[in-house]
């Protein structure tokens, strides 16, 4: 299965198609949060409808600068990971929006609400495949989360979760400069990177995960 993983698009529609192009054909596109720049659920809804015009089946979550609103616009699409367990071609995907807490002003959830929403959605996963988990907020005290003042400002319980469940692979973003590939045990994590600045990742599980790291544009 080859999947196209966006993050932090921040409502750049003219960007985005140049990614769709870019990728080629796809099975299943991932969008990891920051689909808008504090923007509404129509906001958030156009950006969903844009990737489906092109052909593609989409899965999504929502970032610290969406809110609330638009995650629940994204569960009355039908395409919201956050907290919710799905499969696709014996692959299952769950995932959890937002970031812990940083600013005290953007979309935030505590380490316990990103705990509960990673075991509810695992739970509803019933296949013996390989398991990919969406998350906005990147695992803590990796690579990954690493500002360019040098903090650490990850998800604790998404580290947890990878650490005690190892998923075959984990999709993130938010922290822009901290773009790049790494193993965690047998977990393969991707910061995608911003896609507003041309960034994105393809995967390919085939059941082995292989993660380019791609810019179009």
């Amino acid at each position: 299965m080859k999947l196209l993983c966006i993050t932090d698009l921040h409502g750049d529609h003219e960007v985005l198609d140049y990614i769709l192009a870019d990728a080629g054909r796809v099975d299943l596109v991932l969008l990891g949060g920051d689909l808008t720049n504090f923007g509404t659920p129509n906001a958030a809804e156009s950006v969903v409808r844009q990737v489906q015009r092109s052909g593609v089946d989409v899965l999504a979550v929502a970032g610290n600068c969406d809110s609330a609103a638009i995650d629940a616009r994204l569960v009355e699409l039908g395409v919201s990971l956050f907290g919710r367990g799905v499969e696709r071609n014996q692959i299952g995907f769950h995932g959890v929006s937002a970031m812990p807490p940083w600013h005290g002003s953007m979309y935030e959830l505590t380490e316990q609400e990103i705990a509960d929403a990673l075991e509810q959605g695992d739970s509803q996963l019933m296949t013996a495949g390989p398991r990919v988990l969406l998350t906005h907020t990147p695992p803590r005290d990796t690579q990954l989360d690493v500002t360019r003042h040098g903090q650490h400002v990850g998800s604790e319980a998404v580290r947890r979760f990878i650490d005690h469940r190892q998923p075959s692979l984990v999709v993130c973003g938010h922290i822009h400069e901290a773009r790049g590939i790494e193993g965690l045990g047998t977990t393969q994590v991707v910061n995608c990177g911003p896609a507003y600045r041309g960034d994105y990742a393809l995967v390919d599980i085939d059941p082995e995960v292989r993660i380019e790291l791609r810019k179009a544009g």
